[in-house]
């Protein structure tokens, strides 16, 4: 039986992703060129950060669909499928099409664009943290329920956490961003989970067809950018003014050098 361009597809995307993963490492820890201020410390610039955001997940992609810890190659389509009591492939409705369109448009395109706009868009490059944050959920749920390791979890525990946890340490609270912006960018990735969800449910009843899918991905990811970026305009930036105190906040310096 021949294969469609989905199936070779599938099978040869994350390793695409973790070779750029492995270009962008060299960028961030060889050079300057992927920060803000070179004068100071990498591990305390926005922009710096941003672009890590697309290392570690294009590298969690390796494991979710490349090759996982038990020498399983593709296996999260395969345990969607099993989580949601449907048949194995190549008898699964699920297409490869809508895994494609999910992580695609977002970490090759719409992550490479947050780390562009992320030196007058702090909220934008830090965007890919909310969708970190919500997936380390599902990773690690499983995990705490006695399930298991699944494709993906131990890149969310040594990656996702970590990275995580110093980002809101280094990015948010007194003398850096508000705590709400912080909160917008956990809404954001929420909202992206409900809307990557959704349209598969409704696949599945027979509700939408596959062209509507994958659309529905590609829309998503628009939204996804769309939604930080209106966010840094409320109330005349209010979500990325630094958090001095009520009365006197102070708005993150953005480089005057950059023109997006």
């Amino acid at each position: 039986m021949d294969k469609s361009w989905t199936d070779v597809a599938i099978l040869i995307f994350p390793w695409i992703g973790g070779g750029a993963a492995i270009v962008l490492i060299a960028l961030l820890f060889g050079t300057c060129y992927l920060q803000r201020d070179p004068s100071t410390s990498r591990w305390h610039d926005h922009v710096w950060l941003s672009w890590l955001a697309m290392v570690i997940y294009l590298l969690h992609n390796v494991e979710e669909y490349g090759l996982d810890v038990f020498g399983r190659m593709t296996q999260f389509p395969v345990e969607i499928c099993s989580i949601m009591k449907l048949p194995a492939y190549p008898d699964c409705p699920i297409p490869y099409s809508y895994f494609l369109s999910v992580n695609v448009p977002m970490f090759w395109v719409v992550a490479p664009i947050a780390g562009l706009l992320s030196r007058r868009h702090p909220l934008v490059g830090l965007a890919i943290y909310g969708v970190i944050v919500v997936n380390l959920f599902f990773h690690i749920m499983p995990l705490v329920a006695g399930v298991g390791f699944g494709p993906g979890t131990l890149t969310a525990i040594v990656l996702f956490i970590p990275v995580t946890v110093w980002v809101i340490h280094a990015c948010f609270g007194k003398g850096r961003m508000s705590y709400k912006g912080l909160a917008l960018i956990f809404l954001n990735g929420a909202i992206f989970h409900v809307i990557l969800t959704a349209p598969m449910f409704l696949f599945i009843n027979g509700k939408i067809g596959s062209a509507v899918l994958v659309a529905s991905q590609l829309a998503n990811a628009v939204l996804f950018l769309l939604i930080p970026w209106l966010g840094e305009k409320w109330r005349g930036g209010a979500l990325v003014q630094m958090a001095t105190n009520d009365r006197n906040p102070a708005v993150i310096q953005r480089s005057p050098t950059h023109t997006m």
